[in-house]
């Protein structure tokens, strides 16, 4: 990376364009794929593999040969993720988790179930949450500034109608606001002194089709703020099946868990979120469900 920061000071502004398309086509780093997730954990858990050991938290991705330790007092529920196979794990307790099934090396024998999703209890693959890494992206030192979105950032959606939200800037600033279909056309666009908004009535989004909000701001001294992103109503076959799947607020915690998985393997970040949210608030200890409900 050193070689390529010297490289773009040589070549100059010129060519970070060039350089930041050839950082992007670089090929993501190849890791080990998980047999299992954390869905619930209640206690304190540390998870050993690849020669390092570290604490464990829900939505945490178990790989083949993966060593968890469970305090005493404490309990764990893992989605094996090929199988649909839930178990319970109560400590003090020493589980490997191996491609198969998981195998208990010392404490409490596991109690294994089927994880059933929705009203129908019917099965469904899911996929293990990734982890969100920052991108790298350079930006000529102009005056403009992003305002932060809060909702329908490079997401689908399951409202038909959804609500656009974004972080205020000081109070009584003004903000333009403009939505573009697939093809670059403006659609609607407006301005407002409010921090969201919803469509009027006689604005109708075409559902699994991509649109472009943008959002934007002048301060008094002359800054501008600007911040645009896509995403897309949900075709109504998987709103429907969201629904179909959708547990009941008294089912648990890792059952809600698994469905906020589902939903984010579905590009339904936004929906996703709110399970973080919830669970967060349920599990305030948790680091990475207070990461992602956050974001």
């Amino acid at each position: 990376m050193n070689a390529m920061v010297d490289l773009m000071i040589l070549l100059g502004r010129a060519a970070v364009p060039l350089l930041m398309c050839v950082i992007a086509a670089l090929p993501p780093v190849a890791r080990a794929t998980g047999v299992a997730m954390v869905t619930d954990l209640q206690g304190k858990a540390t998870v050993s593999s690849d020669g390092r050991t570290r604490d464990l938290t829900i939505l945490a991705e178990l790989e083949a040969g993966a060593k968890v330790k469970l305090e005493a007092g404490a309990t764990l529920v893992a989605l094996y993720l090929d199988a649909g196979d839930e178990y319970l794990f109560k400590g003090a307790s020493t589980i490997e988790f191996r491609p198969g099934a998981p195998e208990v090396q010392s404490g409490a024998k596991t109690e294994r179930s089927n994880l059933s999703l929705g009203k129908g209890g019917k099965d469904v693959r899911i996929k293990a949450v990734g982890v969100t890494q920052a991108a790298m992206v350079m930006r000529s030192a102009g005056p403009e500034v992003r305002i932060q979105l809060l909702t329908l950032n490079q997401t689908r959606t399951l409202e038909k109608s959804p609500e656009f939200r974004w972080k205020g800037l000081p109070p009584g600033q003004k903000y333009g606001f403009e939505l573009d279909d697939g093809t670059g056309r403006t659609v609607f666009e407006t301005n407002v002194d409010v921090t969201s908004l919803r469509l009027p009535a006689n604005v109708q989004i075409i559902e699994n089709t991509p649109y472009t909000w943008k959002v934007s701001a002048r301060l008094p001294d002359g800054s501008r703020y600007s911040s645009s992103a896509q995403f897309a109503v949900a075709a109504a076959d998987l709103r429907a099946r969201a629904e179909s799947l959708r547990p009941l607020p008294s089912a648990p915690l890792s059952t809600r868990i698994a469905y906020g998985a589902w939903l984010n393997g579905m590009e339904l970040k936004d929906e996703a979120r709110k399970y973080w949210q919830a669970a967060a608030a349920e599990r305030p200890n948790d680091t990475r469900l207070k990461e992602l409900s956050e974001q």
